[in-house]
């Protein structure tokens, strides 16, 4: 294959800001920190899966606009073994506004534009046929579904969806298509109304053939129909949890690449969201592989 994987969906210019607490009506608030960065679910999980060393490939849409004209330049700038951009005259760019407070949590408000302009005819589908795994951002339903329907039916990649934020509906539509199915437990809790370990099985009762749901503090549990896996969380100096998650998803698929067990590979992608949140934005602070292993060397046969 010429790509470990593959990443699609949406890429937005993300404005961040570090406040004390969020403004309520009409108040006016300070911030002690601004950065400007890029993210958006797909290529933030490019991002990572790239900087660990991963041949990573990337289908994405922008605008014809000054946002558009950022997230082309952060994107050729990557170097990616592929890069499919899309553009369109007929949204703007897809942009966010975050507020993160000081104890990491933080308010976002997103413009999701032109990720509806996104569309199967207008994708060359031929870096599907060339990947190891397809890794699908949440976007335009219809979209999703046909392309887990094209993976499934003519390519040999196994498909990876980012399970955060889709609705119940979408999701049972998805997951027959699904070789790897991973939210987090906020979004199990909100579609399914169940505990992680429950939402694993749900997930793979329904079609995936591994799942796993990520829990912050309580590390991410993992479940193949016949075998359970866990990997402990880890201590960080927490500044911001933006793009843990998607950070995770691409770390995941290059361990997976790697071919190692089951809980190395859980453990390694908490070890890389986890450092990533140590700084403000959800690639600023992203670990080198060299970090991660080193930090892993250290505590793996006790934590594991």
């Amino acid at each position: 294959m010429d790509y470990n994987a593959l990443f699609i969906g949406s890429s937005t210019k993300d404005m961040i800001m570090l406040v004390d607490t969020p403004p309520e009506s009409d108040q006016r608030i300070s911030a002690s920190q601004f950065v400007i960065s890029l993210g958006g679910v797909a290529s933030t999980a490019a991002a990572a899966h790239h900087k660990l060393g991963g041949k990573t490939a990337l289908i994405s849409i922008v605008g014809e606009d000054e946002t558009g004209e950022y997230i082309s330049a952060d994107m050729l700038a990557q170097n990616y073994a592929c890069l499919q951009l899309l553009h369109t005259d007929k949204a703007p760019s897809s942009i966010s506004m975050i507020q993160v407070e000081k104890n990491g949590k933080r308010c976002i408000t997103s413009y999701g534009g032109c990720i509806r302009e996104m569309t199967f005819d207008r994708i060359d589908l031929s870096p599907l046929h060339r990947t190891r795994f397809l890794h699908l951002g949440v976007m335009n339903p219809e979209l999703m579904l046909q392309l887990a329907q094209y993976c499934k039916e003519h390519t040999d990649a196994l498909l990876s969806i980012d399970g955060g934020n889709i609705p119940r509906k979408l999701m049972d539509q998805l997951l027959p298509y699904t070789d790897i199915f991973i939210p987090d437990h906020k979004t199990a809790m909100k579609t399914l109304g169940l505990e992680p370990r429950e939402a694993c099985q749900y997930y793979v009762e329904h079609g995936a053939r591994f799942a796993a749901v990520t829990a912050a503090e309580k590390g991410a549990i993992g479940f193949d129909g016949e075998n359970w896996y866990h990997a402990p969380a880890i201590s960080v100096q927490l500044v911001d949890t933006l793009g843990a998650g998607d950070n995770f998803h691409g770390a995941f698929l290059y361990a997976m690449s790697q071919d190692w067990d089951m809980n190395k590979r859980l453990y390694f992608s908490n070890v890389f969201a986890s450092l990533s949140c140590e700084g403000l934005g959800g690639r600023i602070a992203a670990p080198t592989l060299d970090k991660v292993l080193k930090y892993m060397n250290e505590t793996l046969s006790s934590q594991i």
